[in-house]
């Protein structure tokens, strides 16, 4: 009996160790299925992203005891996970135990790389020197440009043309025009001479307070009539135009005008008288220049026609001077000026042809026939005839910033043409 009792014990230890270790085999087959089926970690040390890892060794464990455990303090104080790592730490709480201790060890060894390359990254730059960028130095540059100063020159010419017959006044007209010519200049150093600079516009402003203005004209290439924003300039005889020429240091003509009858001035006065002596014609002149001229007459031309019936090469002339011109059928005299109310006095003596003296019947008939018109040409500088002013302004914009300064040439030119019929 008691044999028999030692048999079946020693059995049952034998069966109660075989259950046991079949046990024990079942748990790691069951840890490989799970980690398997989860398809995050497919051999031990393999990170989801495909990072290769050293494999970690397996972890061993006493019959009865459990698998470590990490605590959340141990946890906190870690080094901060990647993406990858808190990837697999999410998985592996839907695991088994077994697996999710075994996967958090990959996750310390993981941890502990990422750990040893920020200590070293730390080493690396505690060694490098700390460069630190020096705060940048801002100079103030003056980005506005020089100033600029436009200078304007404004050339006002006006043409008197008159006519009398028998000392009367028969026609007489005054018109002018006015050119631009603009200068650019600096305060400052003047720019490179290959830098271009652009045309600057401006006002000019044309005055004509006594109302001797019968009709104006513009030149549209360079002109703009701004007068209608003006208000009461109209009332005001004042007329606005925007001014903006192509070139510098050239003259441009902007506008023109014409005045009415209510201007007549008399710059100069030309008389002629005719007499017949026997064979001969005498004729004399006189030139008077206004004494209420503001200046001289210069480059004071006279020009008389003669007529045919006469012989102009046998042409005399007191004082000397005068020149025949044979194709033209003139006499010439020229003088250099004429003061204000100055005069002076010429005669010319010519020989008659024979058909013409017998075509009279007496000196004075022939007289009365023979014309000897005289044409006088002269000009007045630093003077005009009306009372036009011009003025100049900047357009009053940051676009064309500019000093705008004039000039004014005046200058007045008389056609004066005196005839006995």
């Amino acid at each position: 009996m008691e044999v028999e009792e030692e048999e079946d014990n020693h059995e049952q230890q034998e069966d109660i160790k075989t259950i046991d270790d079949q046990s024990s085999v079942g748990t790691q087959s069951v840890g490989s299925m799970s980690a398997t089926k989860e398809g995050t970690v497919e051999t031990p040390g393999t990170l989801k992203a495909g990072i290769s890892e050293p494999q970690a060794p397996p972890v061993t464990s006493e019959e009865g005891s459990s698998p470590p455990v990490f605590s959340a303090q141990q946890e906190r104080t870690g080094p901060p996970q990647d993406d990858a790592s808190n990837m697999i730490i999410r998985s592996f709480s839907e695991d088994s135990e077994g697996v999710r201790t075994e996967h958090s060890q990959q996750s310390q060894s993981a941890a502990s790389i990422g750990t040893e390359s920020a200590a070293s990254i730390m080493t690396e730059q505690e060694e490098a020197p700390i460069q630190l960028n020096e705060p940048a130095v801002i100079e103030e540059v003056n980005a506005a440009e020089p100033t600029r100063y436009l200078d304007v020159e404004l050339a006002l010419n006006e043409d008197l043309t008159c006519e009398y017959k028998r000392t009367k006044l028969s026609s007489l007209t005054v018109e002018g025009t006015v050119q631009v010519r603009v200068k650019s200049r600096f305060e400052e150093e003047p720019l490179p001479e290959h830098q271009q600079l652009s045309m600057i516009p401006f006002f000019l402003v044309f005055q004509d307070h006594s109302g001797h203005i019968k009709a104006l004209q513009e030149n549209k290439k360079f002109v703009e009539n701004v007068t209608h924003e003006q208000g009461n300039a109209i009332a005001n005889r004042e007329f606005t135009y925007t001014i903006k020429v192509p070139r510098e240091e050239e003259y441009f003509p902007v506008v023109r005008y014409k005045c009415g009858n209510s201007l007549r001035p008399v710059p100069i006065r030309v008389q002629s008288r005719v007499r017949i002596q026997g064979k001969h014609a005498r004729i004399a002149l006189q030139i008077s220049s206004n004494p209420q001229n503001p200046s001289d007459l210069v480059h004071l031309t006279i020009i008389m026609s003669v007529p045919e019936g006469v012989r102009g090469e046998s042409l005399q002339c007191n004082p000397p001077g005068g020149v025949w011109n044979e194709s033209k059928r003139v006499v010439l005299w020229c003088v250099s000026e004429l003061g204000g109310g100055e005069k002076f006095q010429l005669q010319s003596i010519f020989d008659i042809e024979e058909e013409l003296l017998n075509s009279s019947e007496s000196e004075e008939d022939l007289a009365e026939k023979l014309e000897f018109p005289v044409l006088s040409r002269c000009q007045c500088s630093g003077a005009q005839l009306s009372d036009v002013a011009l003025e100049v302004s900047d357009v009053g914009s940051d676009i064309f910033p500019a000093k705008v300064s004039k000039t004014v040439v005046q200058r007045f030119r008389v056609s004066h043409k005196e005839s006995n019929r």
